[in-house]
């Protein structure tokens, strides 16, 4: 009986250290797959294509009841035969429905309505890339809420669909911001479909643009009505969808983008996923296209398996992979050697006006082999350097000898990066990122940091100052 009671005892252990273990590792490995999580994208973003783009949607003085075919500055040319249709307006929009003296009716509108096409490939209807847009009081709509009637079924007739408000928002198109859903325009009843920011150009904002703009569509415009840039919209066209995930204790934010504005975000070989560490604010540098519904990718070291998901809300399958799987990688992976690479370094007293004298060098990475290395790539107009800086500088003052701090400024001059070092009194290398040391490094974010052991092998990317001194901490027990 003893003996029993010790071999109990023995297997209640072993499956406590189990399940120990198991609870300790960040994944759990089954085969070349790790953990997945499912991210739901609840919240509209930008990037930075939209962000940058000078887009107008323009308008035309509506008449009739009729509108002409959508303007294409790519194809259109002076003098081209142009062809109208005839739409189906709101009863409270026509003035007249009779022409006596013509001997047949004829719809005259009220005065004030204009009509555009807004770019939307939902390939329905005579316009199947474009969607009909009616606005009224053009004169005041630039500072007070305006009716705003979008075909959203595509088939000329205003009467079915609801009618939807033009409200001039707070929200600039210089800011990084996305607007309340009820400043935006909505082009279709899809979730998350096609939507539009509006608003408009200032008295002077891009003069040089607006006037260009102008001119190209008084070239084309044949016997439209067009009322000008500064009495039509601009626009910025939404099709950006975001959620982020808290892996390992980093949060990342995930998008999927609607490249082509048909409404939906899984169209292979043409949407995109985007990776960014602002929330909100992604890039187009960091965009993968989608594949066979799913698409590989590399973020901050780590391989990802990304697979697009479609309930009642759209949302993405995120597996971690094994880094083996990840072919053409776009960073550093972790465990991974860093490259050999040369940099310009700033040793000992650096002195101005003395060219001769001032001790600027290039040395090799591998001369700093043996110590646990932090490179920072910084720049110093970037926010988020601003908010770690201080903590990198107390670091670089208190580190133990087996540590040291590599700092490669891009983009600043010498005389920029001496007087930083002076002014803040930092204790760590300095030196210089020049293109090629970039395109080795494989930057994603700026700054980006990279932990190095002491054979400059990769441990971690964009680890916290906090993460770091922990780190520093474990190695001096």
């Amino acid at each position: 009986m003893r003996w029993q009671f010790l071999l109990s005892c023995s297997l209640i252990l072993a499956m406590q250290l189990f399940i120990t273990v198991a609870e300790a590792q960040p994944f759990a490995k089954k085969g070349e797959e790790l953990e997945s999580y499912t991210v739901s994208l609840k919240n509209r973003g930008l990037d930075n294509e939209m962000t940058h783009l000078l887009d107008v949607l323009p308008l035309f003085l509506l008449q009739t009841d009729s509108v002409i075919q959508p303007i294409d500055m790519s194809s259109d040319y002076p003098g081209m035969s142009l062809n109208s249709y005839q739409i189906i307006l709101p009863s409270a929009l026509i003035a007249i429905n009779a022409d006596s003296t013509q001997g047949f009716k004829k719809k005259l509108v009220w005065p004030g309505l204009a009509y555009g096409f807004a770019n939307h490939n939902h390939g329905k209807g005579l316009f199947p890339n474009h969607t009909l847009i009616l606005v009224e009081k053009t004169p005041t709509m630039r500072y007070r809420k305006t009716r705003v009637w979008v075909d959203m079924n595509h088939n000329l007739d205003l009467t079915d669909d609801p009618i939807q408000y033009y409200i001039p928002s707070a929200v600039g198109f210089s800011t990084k911001l996305i607007p309340n859903e009820i400043n935006l325009l909505r082009l279709d009843s899809l979730n998350f479909g096609v939507s539009l920011q509006l608003g408009y150009f200032q008295g002077n904002e891009f003069k040089s643009y607006q006037k260009l703009y102008a001119d190209a569509v008084n070239l084309v415009k044949g016997n439209r009505s067009f009322l000008g840039v500064a009495s039509s919209f601009r626009q910025r066209r939404l099709n950006v969808i975001c959620g982020s995930s808290v892996v390992a204790g980093d949060t990342i934010n995930w998008a999927l983008k609607d490249v082509n504005l048909n409404g939906e975000y899984n169209d292979n070989g043409i949407d995109v996923v985007m990776v960014s560490e602002n929330s909100g604010d992604f890039n187009s540098a960091n965009a993968w296209t989608l594949n066979k519904d799913e698409v590989v990718l590399d973020w901050l070291g780590q391989g990802w398996k990304i697979e697009p998901l479609k309930e009642s809300n759209w949302g993405l399958k995120i597996i971690a992979i094994s880094n083996k799987l990840v072919k053409n990688s776009r960073s550093l992976l972790i465990g991974d050697k860093i490259p050999n690479f040369k940099f310009c370094v700033i040793e000992g007293e650096y002195r101005m006006g003395k060219l001769k004298e001032n001790p600027v060098h290039r040395r090799k990475i591998r001369k700093f082999k043996g110590k646990n290395t932090l490179v920072v790539v910084w720049n110093a107009d970037d926010m988020n350097f601003h908010k770690d800086s201080a903590a990198l500088h107390a670091l670089g003052r208190n580190l133990p000898e087996n540590w040291q701090i590599i700092m490669l400024n891009h983009g600043g001059s010498g005389r920029y990066v001496y007087g930083y070092n002076r002014r803040f009194e930092t204790k760590v290398i300095q030196g210089f990122c020049s293109p090629q040391v970039t395109e080795l490094l494989k930057l994603q974010t700026m700054p980006q940091t990279f932990l190095l052991d002491e054979n400059q092998r990769l441990i971690a990317i964009n680890m916290s100052p906090f993460e770091i001194q922990g780190r520093i901490n474990g190695t001096l027990r």
